[in-house]
């Protein structure tokens, strides 16, 4: 699945890689581009050396290893496992962060590119999740415990945790500068907007990959505000001993997660709690649509074949949505 920002006369940007997908940053401004683009950049390479768990040296890398003890890391990564464990509470624990020993048990121990490459890692001990509230952190001491015998990934929240805070430090340079100036910010398709939106919204392509719908449909909308995500497992997907693989791990049983559907988007507020719900709903299968809506979570569920089924509002978040 991609998210692609169309080009229109109002809208530069620009695209580099990060989080091992693409990023991109549009503007209505054109003259704020370039320190729009340096600092998420910045910010991209901030947030990797805080939670990617690709990376040994990384601050979440050093918690896993020390699992049980508290220890020193930036507080960068702080926020973003307490992001990530307040959004587990609004999930009933569906988007857990400490379900990284069975992300790595499925073979997702490299980055997704080398899982491609080489193949996946070695089947190891069978962990499921449900120790979010376990998981300590300390903002007096800057310490983060993990659980003994569990370790964190942050797959399912940190980039919409990202997007979110380059959203608003973005924004406050934009006001400091007394432009009102759109802002449109993505990562891997995790994307937020603020400020003045271009003419009828944010022109976003959704494309997706369905074998059984004959092609990879598109389709169109126009953000006019708040966040959208996704979840799915039509591309993120390998195979080991002849069984498919894929990352979204269902928690409940520490094995990747079969659903109704397809693909998941989600229209929220913010672009963290458009990530967290999308994997939810994913997991929640034929559940998805009434517990989306009883939360005012707005979003497409598409089915294999193509179908979709559309929850709530839409033109809250959405201009011209149909």
């Amino acid at each position: 699945m991609r998210f692609t920002v169309r080009p229109a006369e109002e809208i530069v940007g620009s695209v580099f890689g990060g989080f091992g997908t693409v990023v991109g940053v549009w503007t209505t401004e054109p003259g704020l581009l370039p320190e729009l683009e340096t600092y998420l950049r910045v910010w991209v390479e901030t947030v990797e050396a805080a939670a990617s768990r690709f990376r040994a040296d990384s601050d979440i890398s050093r918690a896993n290893a020390g699992a049980g003890s508290p220890v020193s890391v930036s507080s960068d990564l702080l926020d973003a496992v307490d992001a990530a464990c307040m959004m587990a509470d609004a999930t009933y624990g569906l988007c857990d962060p400490t379900v990284g020993g069975a992300v790595i048990s499925a073979g997702y121990d490299r980055t997704f590119t080398d899982v491609v490459s080489r193949g996946a890692g070695p089947v190891t001990a069978h962990l499921r999740g449900g120790a979010w509230k376990q998981v300590v952190v300390d903002r007096r001491a800057g310490t983060l415990t993990v659980p003994a015998g569990f370790l964190l990934d942050l797959g399912g929240s940190a980039k919409g945790w990202a997007v979110d805070q380059a959203i608003r430090a973005t924004r406050r340079r934009v006001l400091v500068s007394h432009l009102d100036a759109g802002i449109c910010i993505s990562a891997g398709g995790d994307m937020a907007v603020a400020g003045r939106a271009p003419h009828g919204g944010w022109p976003v392509t959704i494309r997706e990959r369905l074998e059984e719908a004959g092609g990879v449909p598109e389709r169109q909308v126009r953000l006019a505000s708040g966040g959208m995500a996704t979840s799915g497992a039509s591309v993120r997907r390998w195979e080991r001993d002849g069984e498919q693989q894929h990352h979204i791990i269902d928690p409940r049983t520490g094995e990747p997660g079969q659903s109704t559907w397809a693909l998941v988007t989600t229209f929220a507020d913010t672009c963290l709690l458009a990530d967290t719900m999308a994997t939810a709903a994913f997991l929640l299968n034929d559940a998805a649509p009434r517990w989306l809506a009883g939360r005012g979570i707005g979003a497409r569920l598409l089915r294999a074949d193509g179908s979709e089924v559309l929850i709530g509002d839409l033109s809250r978040w959405l201009l011209g949505n149909r």
